[in-house]
């Protein structure tokens, strides 16, 4: 295979990039690394970073891929070895488990949003395999628990939406670092004010 650039393959030059990007974004934080610093930082043209990602928005979703499937593997693996848990348990994990990774993803997530609004000709969130997963998982949740009469009367598909669109990275920032509440505190209110009183 032909490299590229300074002598790496595609490969070898999109893990480069995907890894410097990382470290920049951890270092400094997202909103303050340029796509040019990244492009210098990696050792390549501007010019062959934009033939990659258009912007940064791409960028993180590239970088963020390998995340959401480690993510929604982890969902997956503590829904098939809990099945003794009751639903109330098991929802309260899954959300508690998306609002840790917003916690832990927020810029990233941010950057991502900001992105997606502007290009209008693109999929948004809802239409992404992270929110088609979970929308599938937490509704079925809610008719495991609506055939086992452990709910309240709901509609699944509404209210596992609603309760994925609670907590935007921006909504969960104003929590975190405007009202001051932690990623616990956030959590634990989340559960006592969303699903519990479903459960009672």
């Amino acid at each position: 295979m032909t490299a590229p650039e300074n002598g790496r393959t595609k490969q070898a030059l999109s893990k480069a990039i995907l890894h410097t990007a990382n470290h920049l974004f951890t270092e400094h934080g997202v909103e303050s690394v340029s796509m040019h610093q990244i492009a210098k930082s990696v050792g390549i043209g501007q010019g062959t970073l934009y033939r990659r990602y258009s912007n940064k928005g791409e960028l993180c979703m590239d970088m963020m891929k390998e995340n959401f499937e480690v993510f929604i593997k982890e969902i997956d693996d503590i829904l098939k070895t809990g099945t003794q848990l009751s639903v109330q348990v098991r929802l309260s994990i899954v959300m508690r488990k998306i609002i840790a990774f917003i916690d832990h993803k927020s810029e990233w997530l941010g950057v991502l949003h900001t992105y997606k609004k502007m290009e209008d000709d693109k999929s948004d969130f809802f239409q992404s395999p992270p929110y088609v997963f979970l929308h599938h998982t937490i509704s079925e949740l809610f008719k495991e628990a609506i055939e086992k009469e452990q709910i309240k009367s709901v509609d699944p598909a509404y209210a596992a939406h609603s309760l994925i669109s609670i907590h935007s990275p921006h909504t969960f920032n104003h929590l975190k670092y405007a009202m001051g509440y932690t990623c616990e505190e956030i959590q634990d209110r989340f559960c006592l004010t969303f699903i519990d009183p479903l459960f009672r």
